[in-house]
Order: C-alpha cells, then structure tokens, then sequence
C-alpha cells in the first residue's frame, strides 16, 4: 500500500491541490492535523473521500517530529511506501507514470524527488517500515541513510507554492531564530551552519551569512554542501561589491569539488567587475567545461544545490561582456549565440 503524508494547520485554501495532486496515485491520504481551525479537513475530505485518514499531531514548532509522527501513521496504517506532499507543493507526474509500478522497480529504501525547474532533490518517498527518522526543528534532514540506500526518482517531480514578501520574511525570521538556537547546540553540525546562512542571505544580512557559510564549509562535512556554501557565500560578497573576496571564496569551493560550474561562473563574473578580464575569460571557460549545456556536467548527476542559469548561458553572457569590453566583436557576437543557443536549451530541457 502506498499512503500519501501531509502535514497541515490552517490550510484551506491550499491543501485541495496538494492532495490533488497525488490522490490517484495512492491508496489513502493521511493528513496530519496539526490544529487546523477552518475547513481544511472537510475540504482534504471533498478532495480524498474514502482515501482520507486523519491523525492528530498538536503542533510543537517541531517539523521534524510532526514527519516522524507521519511515518509512524503511515506504518500504523499498513502501507509499504509514504510520499510526503506539503500542502505548499504539488507533485507532478510525467505522462504515462504510474507510482505503483515505478516503487515495485526501485531498490532503493528512499527516493529523492526533485523540484520541477530542476534546482534541489529532497527526500519525498520512503519505504516502509524504517528505522530512518527526520532531525531538525526546520529544514529537517532525514538520518540513518546507508550508502546506495537512495536514489533520484524518475518522472515524479514537486513545484512549489510563491509566497508574497511578508510571508516569505516572516517565514526567513522565524528560521533564522530556530537555527541560530540549532547551531549554537550543536556547532559541528555543517547543515545547520549552512540553512542560518541561506535565512540570514534572505534576508539581505550578508555580512552575517558570511559568517555561517563559513562555518559550514570549514567543518568539511558533504562536499556538495560545503562548496554550496562557498558558493552562497560569494555571492553575498558579491551583493557587497567586494568582488576579490568573492573569487576567493569561489577558489575555496572549487578546491572542495572541483566541478562545480557555478562556482567558476561566479569567479568569472567578479573578476569582470575587476576588470580582470583575462581572469574572466579563464573562470567562464572553466565553466563552460563543467556545465550542462556544452560541457561535462550534463555527465554526473547531483542531488540539489543548482543555479540552472550558470549551468547553460551564464558564462557566455561573462564572456560576451568581456570580448565586448576588450574590443574583439567577433568573438562577442559568438558568445552572444552561444547565450541564445544555451538559454533555448536550458528551456526545453
């Protein structure tokens, strides 16, 4: 049996697409109450009717305690797999995929599903019974994952819901509370470094983002985290205009791992505005070499942390700015092809 898990508060006005999404493709709908006070469960009702399991979970300013309580109903209720659908996203399936036969394929324990404009994975589909639980009171990681154990799924996809800008720095400060009390518990944890960086990044507090994408990559835990976090560092140095700093930051990250494009594509855009231009062209073709459009990067797969715009078109806008400024037309007039050709490729990829 495959169950769909969703928490919810207060969510009418939301909930019916996300459970909408994913009702034909399971056997029932287990949502999680965590104190709705409006019509959130008659309307998860309308959408799953006999499907519907409600379980009540008093809300505790805890995410990854209300996902475990999820599994744990999910395994009460006898099912095989629980895919996790929040009520601000909707999961999107590719013409023709049907869950049931795809789970009854896979191997693995845990399928990774990614966001639809292809930018990070999360960890969406778990086989049941586990011993896995999620840790964090926000921007919860699932623990007790072997090696192999997980994989990317194949034609399941999640978009999320826009917030307007109050919710969305509503949201950003309430993390950034959470998470500053998370690192300071437990300040050899990389993860938590790296999302109080990205809360106080929203939030345009560079200097102190600075400071936690540091942190995070000088305790040297994932490396697609640690050079992420040079990355995101950088281009807060960036929104400051110490653009030498920014190369170095994105020097470090390259030392991390090495194929990162983004990180190239963002050395070569500062040392632009350095005037560095011979640096310039040296980091854009650098990311060139590890992109998606016309390099290596299309070859090896990675879990999340991407900028789709550096990975195709990104380093021939810098070098079509540079050839531009050192007077070579020709070459600016390649590069500005190369940009459109990239673009259209990144757009019906």
């Amino acid at each position: 049996m495959i169950v769909s898990t969703t928490l919810t508060g207060s969510n009418a006005d939301i909930i019916r697409d996300a459970l909408g999404s994913v009702v034909a493709q399971v056997d029932r709908c287990i949502v999680i109450d965590t104190g709705a006070r409006d019509a959130t469960l008659a309307v998860a009702r309308e959408v799953a009717g006999d499907k519907l399991l409600v379980r009540e979970f008093p809300w505790q300013d805890d995410f990854a305690a209300a996902r475990n309580f999820a599994l744990q109903a999910a395994t009460e209720a006898g099912a095989k797999w629980a895919v996790t659908v929040d009520t601000d996203e909707r999961l999107v399936f590719d013409p023709g995929v049907d869950l049931r036969q795809l789970l009854a394929r896979t191997r693995a324990s845990v399928l990774l599903v990614g966001q639809a404009d292809g930018t990070y994975a999360k960890e969406r589909i778990i086989r049941l019974p586990t011993g896995m639980r999620w840790n964090g009171l926000t921007h919860e990681a699932l623990e007790g994952q072997r090696a192999g154990e997980s994989e990317v799924c194949q034609g399941v996809h999640f978009r999320e819901l826009g917030k307007d800008a109050a919710a969305m720095r509503s949201k950003f400060e309430r993390d950034a509370t959470v998470l500053a009390k998370h690192v300071q518990a437990n300040p050899s944890v990389p993860r938590w470094h790296y999302y109080l960086g990205a809360s106080l990044h929203d939030l345009l507090r560079y200097e102190e983002a600075i400071e936690s994408y540091r942190a995070c990559a000088a305790l040297r835990g994932w490396e697609e985290e640690g050079a992420w976090a040079c990355y995101r560092a950088a281009d807060c140095y960036c929104a400051l205009k110490r653009w030498r700093e920014a190369i170095d930051m994105c020097a470090q990250g390259l030392a991390i791992r090495p194929a990162t494009a983004e990180l190239a594509w963002l050395a070569g855009y500062a040392a632009f505005n350095t005037r560095r231009y011979e640096d310039a062209i040296a980091w854009s073709n650098m990311a060139v070499v590890n992109g998606f459009y016309d390099g290596a990067g299309a070859g090896f797969a990675r879990i999340s942390f991407r900028n789709a715009h550096a990975l195709y078109e990104g380093p021939y806008e810098v070098l079509r700015w540079t050839f531009d400024r050192l007077g070579n037309r020709e070459a600016a007039k390649e590069a500005e092809r190369e940009v459109a050709a990239a673009k259209k490729a990144r757009e019906g990829r």
